[in-house]
């Protein structure tokens, strides 16, 4: 596998900030951009009152948050921002620059950027270790903080045997979608990585537009297979002050929830809440369930 990511990656490091102002001009008429370390970084705000940032996971965009923005937006001015290389962006997965701590900077300076003071701050999966990261880099910056099924730091993860299991499992799914790019088959690479993200047949499940998302953020996800591991202790959690809410659906995978309580453990503040009848997609799967979770947290804090 090392070998195939040296293939792959070559090219990136020749370029390290290739396209830094590469949103392209059409852009939805709703879609504002911010400079942020040298790049365009996308986004959509909607309502008024205390600002709340929204981050997306892999191969998502602002976008994926449609089913939650209007009510999200009825207390609070929510901003749902675009990381660094995903749509609108039309990247070719050419750079060394689209990492975890990369959008952790990015986000953080973004919400300096905004000048609205401390912001609640909402991830979901790699998006909340991004928002994680963020809040340990600038805890001042953080009104509060809610985790949506924490990406899997492995250096804060048990080492048990069921953890094991499902870290075993993720490599052989990278490995597996990897092959699949190394073959220019890209579109079978998303399929194999969303039938193991939301289950069995996840992709035949997924409607039109859903899979367009997906599609337009092809080459990120290639990036994020062959990110090294972002290493986070305890240590670096316990400058987190804000409250935190940990948010998993009640069909989430299994490494989500060992994910969120290996940080729970290290957090001063935590909340947790589960989202019935949803899976790692709680906020699609569920919105409304979802929304009132945020809203409750947010409006007390």
């Amino acid at each position: 596998m090392k070998r195939l990511l040296i293939i792959l990656f070559a090219s990136f490091c020749l370029s390290p900030h290739l396209g830094l102002a590469a949103v392209p001009p059409d852009l939805p008429p709703d879609v504002k951009t911010l400079r942020v370390n040298g790049y365009d970084m996308a986004y959509t705000e909607q309502g008024s009152g205390p600002p709340l940032v929204l981050v997306h996971g892999s191969l998502s965009d602002y976008r994926t948050w449609a089913p939650v923005l209007a009510d999200l937006a009825t207390e609070n001015r929510v901003i749902a921002v675009s990381l660094r290389h995903y749509y609108p962006e039309r990247w070719d997965g050419k750079g060394s620059d689209l990492s975890l701590s990369e959008h952790a900077k990015d986000v953080s300076s973004f919400i300096e950027a905004l000048g609205a003071g401390p912001v609640h701050l909402l991830g979901h999966s790699r998006g909340a270790g991004v928002a994680l990261l963020a809040a340990s880099m600038h805890p001042e910056r953080i009104r509060s903080l809610i985790l949506a099924d924490l990406y899997p730091f492995k250096s804060l993860l048990p080492n048990t045997g069921a953890v094991r299991a499902e870290m075993e499992k993720r490599k052989a799914v990278s490995r597996a979608v990897l092959a699949h790019y190394e073959r220019n088959d890209p579109e079978a690479g998303l399929i194999a990585y969303v039938n193991h993200i939301v289950g069995p047949n996840g992709w035949d499940r997924t409607g039109e537009a859903p899979r367009e998302r997906l599609r337009s953020n092809t080459w990120t996800l290639l990036s994020l297979l062959a990110d090294p591991e972002t290493p986070l202790k305890c240590a670096a959690l316990s400058r987190v002050i804000a409250p935190v809410l940990m948010v998993t659906g009640d069909r989430s995978p299994p490494i989500f929830a060992y994910s969120n309580d290996a940080a729970k453990a290290c957090l001063p503040n935590v909340d947790k809440a589960t989202i019935p009848d949803a899976g790692h997609m709680m906020f699609q799967a569920n919105p409304a369930a979802f929304a009132v979770e945020v809203q409750f947290f947010v409006a007390d804090h």
